[in-house]
C-alpha cells in the first residue's frame, strides 16, 4: 500500500548516500505573478508572430487562423489544469516526474521525464540556431536595407549562412541561460521578469506603430523604402502578383479542412503554460486550485494576445501581402530578409534607430525563452537525486544557491544535441521532434490526472480542490482531454505535410533511445541502492517531502 505522507523537509543523508533532501536552501518562495510570467514565456507572442504563424496562411489556404486560436484554448487548459490540479495535490520539485512516479510506476515517470529533458535539450539546440538565422542574420540585413549599407547586408548573410557563426553565437545563448539561472533564485526571477518587461513592451510598442499606421500609409511608405532595392515604384503589389503566379491561392475562401492544422499551430506554440509544475514546492499557495488557475491564465491570455497582435499587423500590412511575403521565396531577391512585423514596420518607418530599437529587443526574446527551456532540467536533476536515481552531488548548490552542477549537466547536454542538430539541413525537423517527444511526457502527466482519484484516492481526497463536473472529478476531465490533445496534434503532425515531419523514422529512433535509456537508468540505480541496503521501491512509496 502507498503511504502518501510528507516527510521533513530537513531530511539529512543516510550512509548509503541515499536521501530525501537536504536543507540546500536552493528553494525560495516564487509569487503568483513570477509564476504567471514563467508560464507566460513559453507561449510568448513574439516567436510565433515574427516567423512561426504566418506561413500557415500560405501553407494552409483558406484555413481561419482566428478560429484555430480559439479551438486551440481547450487544450491549453486541458494540460494547464492536469497539471496545475497534479501539483495543488503534490507541490514539490520535479514536475512530471515526480508526478507520475509517484501516480503511476516510478519507471514512467522516468520514462516521460527523459521525453521531456530531451525535449528542452532539442529546443534549446533550435534557439541556438534561430538566434542567428531568424534573429541576428536577417536583423542585420533589416538593419542594412533601412540604411542603405551594404555592409551590414552582407555581414547578416555571411552570419545565417554559417555554422561556424551559428555554433558560437548558439553557445554565447546557452552560457547566457545558465548564467540567468547561476545568479541564484531570486536574481534569476528579478531578470526573468526584467526581460518579460522589455520584450513583451517591444512587441506593445510595434502593435502601437502598427495601429497608428493606416493600410495606405504602409502601402505608400513600403514602396518608398522598397525602390531604392528594386528599382519598381510598387514593391508592394509586386509581392503579392508575383505569389499568384506561384501559385500562391490568395483570398481563399473558408476551409474547414485547413483550419484543422491552424489549431495545431495554435496548440504547439500556446500549450507550454504549465511549467511551474518544475517548481511546484516554491509557489506561494501551491496547494490550492490558484496554481492551476495562474497556468490556464497564462496560457489562454497569451493565445488571445497573439491573436489580438495578428489582426492588428494584418489589418495595417494587408492579409494578402502578409500571406504572399511569407510564402516561400515571397519577397523580392534585393529584399533578402523575413518579413518580420518589426522588419516592414522599421521600413515604413523608414528610421535606423527605430530599426536596431526594434531588432535589439526581439533579440532578447532568445536568452529569455532559452532560460526557460533550462529550467525544467535542473529541476528534474534534483528530483533524481531526490530520490536516489542520481548521485547527490547533483544537487550542490553555490553560496547564492545557484544549482550550479545541474545547470552544468544542462549545458553540457545541450552543447552536445546542439552539435547534432547542425549535422541537419532541415532546422525545423529539430523542432518538430522536441515537440512531438515532448508530447509523450504531457500525454503521460494527462493519464496520471486521468487516474489519480481511483489509483491514488488519499492523495486525491487530501487535495485541496476537489471539483466535480456532472459527477467526474475535474482532474480526470483534464486529463483525457489532455491526452486526446496530446495524440491529436501527433496525428496533425502525420497527417499534413505543411508541419514538415519528414523522417519519422528518426524520430522512433529517438523515442526508443530515450525509453531504453529510461529503463536502464531505473533498473542500475535500483541494483546499485539494493546493493547498499537500500531498496528504492521504497522510495517511490512515499510522497517526496518539500
Amino acid at each position: 500500500m502507498v503511504e502518501e505522507v510528507s516527510s521533513p523537509p530537513t531530511t539529512t543523508a543516510t550512509p548509503t548516500g541515499l536521501f530525501a533532501r537536504n536543507a540546500t536552501g536552493l528553494v525560495r518562495q516564487v509569487s503568483p505573478f513570477s509564476a504567471y510570467v514563467l508560464n507566460f514565456i513559453g507561449g510568448h507572442p513574439v516567436q510565433p508572430l515574427a516567423f512561426g504563424l504566418f506561413f500557415a496562411f500560405a501553407t494552409w489556404p483558406g484555413g481561419n487562423f482566428f478560429l484555430g486560436g480559439l479551438l486551440a484554448i481547450p487544450m491549453v487548459l486541458a494540460f494547464s489544469y492536469s497539471f496545475g490540479l497534479l501539483t495543488s495535490m503534490m507541490p514539490r520539485t520535479g514536475g512530471d516526474y515526480t508526478l507520475n512516479s509517484r501516480i503511476l510506476h516510478p519507471t514512467i515517470g522516468l520514462i516521460g521525464s527523459f521525453c521531456q529533458c530531451m525535449a528542452n535539450f532539442m529546443s534549446a539546440a533550435f534557439f541556438g540556431r534561430l538566434i542567428v538565422t531568424l534573429g541576428l542574420g536577417p536583423g542585420l540585413i533589416g538593419i542594412g536595407l533601412v540604411a542603405h549599407d551594404q555592409g551590414l547586408i552582407d555581414a547578416g548573410n555571411t552570419l545565417a549562412s554559417s555554422k561556424v557563426w551559428i555554433f558560437v553565437f548558439g553557445t554565447l545563448l546557452f552560457l547566457a541561460a545558465a548564467g540567468v539561472l547561476g545568479g541564484g533564485w531570486g536574481w534569476t526571477l528579478r531578470l526573468q521578469n526584467g526581460l518579460f518587461f522589455i520584450v513583451t513592451g517591444g512587441l506593445a510598442l510595434c502593435a502601437i506603430i502598427a495601429l497608428l499606421t493606416t493600410q495606405s500609409q504602409f502601402i505608400t511608405n513600403f514602396n518608398n523604402f522598397a525602390e531604392y532595392w528594386t528599382k519598381s515604384p510598387d514593391t508592394y503589389h509586386q509581392i503579392i502578383n508575383s505569389a499568384k503566379q506561384n501559385g500562391v491561392p490568395l483570398g481563399a475562401g473558408f476551409s474547414w479542412g485547413n483550419t484543422i492544422p491552424m489549431i495545431g499551430v495554435f496548440a504547439t506554440f500556446s500549450i507550454f503554460s504549465w511549467f511551474t509544475s518544475f517548481i511546484g514546492g516554491e509557489i506561494r499557495q501551491a496547494r490550492s486550485i490558484k496554481t492551476a488557475n495562474i497556468m490556464a491564465l497564462s496560457g489562454v491570455t497569451s493565445l488571445l494576445a497573439i491573436l489580438l497582435c495578428a489582426a492588428i499587423f494584418l489589418n495595417t500590412f494587408g492579409t494578402d501581402f502578409f500571406t504572399a511575403a511569407n510564402a516561400p521565396n515571397g519577397m523580392p531577391g534585393a529584399l533578402n530578409t523575413a518579413p518580420t512585423y518589426f522588419f516592414l514596420l522599421s521600413a515604413s518607418l523608414g528610421s535606423v534607430p527605430i530599426s536596431i530599437l526594434l531588432v535589439g529587443l526581439y533579440l532578447l526574446f532568445w536568452p529569455m525563452l532559452t532560460y526557460f527551456v533550462f529550467l525544467q532540467p535542473t529541476r528534474t536533476m534534483f528530483a533524481y537525486a531526490f530520490d536516489g536515481i542520481l548521485p547527490k552531488a547533483v544537487t550542490n548548490i553555490s553560496r547564492n544557491h545557484a544549482p550550479y552542477v545541474a545547470v552544468g549537466v544542462t549545458f553540457v547536454m545541450t552543447e552536445l544535441v546542439f552539435l547534432w542538430s547542425l549535422t541537419n539541413d532541415s532546422i525545423f525537423q529539430v523542432i518538430i521532434y522536441a515537440t512531438l517527444i515532448q508530447l509523450v511526457s504531457m500525454g503521460l502527466v494527462g493519464l496520471s490526472a486521468l487516474v489519480v482519484p481511483w489509483r491514488r484516492p488519499k492523495l486525491y481526497q487530501a487535495a485541496a480542490t476537489k471539483i466535480r463536473v456532472l459527477g467526474v472529478p475535474l482532474v480526470s476531465i483534464a486529463g483525457a482531454v489532455a491526452i486526446l490533445s496530446a495524440a491529436f496534434i501527433w496525428w496533425l503532425f502525420f497527417s499534413y505535410a505543411g508541419f514538415g515531419l519528414a523522417d519519422p523514422t528518426g524520430l522512433f529512433i529517438w523515442l526508443g533511445g530515450l525509453i531504453v535509456a529510461a529503463l536502464a537508468l531505473y533498473f542500475v540505480a535500483r541494483w546499485v541502492r539494493a546493493r547498499q541496503g537500500v531498496d528504492l521501491r521504497l522510495t517511490y512509496a512515499e510522497i517526496p517531502p518539500e
